[in-house]
């Protein structure tokens, strides 16, 4: 049986709990990434290019995916 919002259905596969610790995690790094870009410009003590500003959130989701892909790999059957 199909259901009758597509919508719905795939908002609840997305929605579980190892996807929200991700998401929490990459906003947790971002946050972090920009306010130590802002204390740095302020304070004068390093200057950062803004334009690199989201590379450790993604390798934050790189590491996860990785990690995960891994983990399911050679999980026991």
């Amino acid at each position: 049986m199909r259901p009758k919002n597509k919508k719905i259905a795939f908002f609840d596969r997305i929605n579980t709990t190892q996807n929200k610790i991700i998401m929490k995690t990459m906003f947790l790094c971002l946050f972090l990434s920009i306010s130590f870009a802002y204390v740095s410009e302020k304070t004068g003590w390093l200057e950062i290019d803004w334009k690199i500003i989201f590379i450790p959130a993604l390798l934050v989701l790189q590491i996860i995916i990785i990690g995960t892909a891994l983990k399911n790999r050679y999980k026991k059957h």
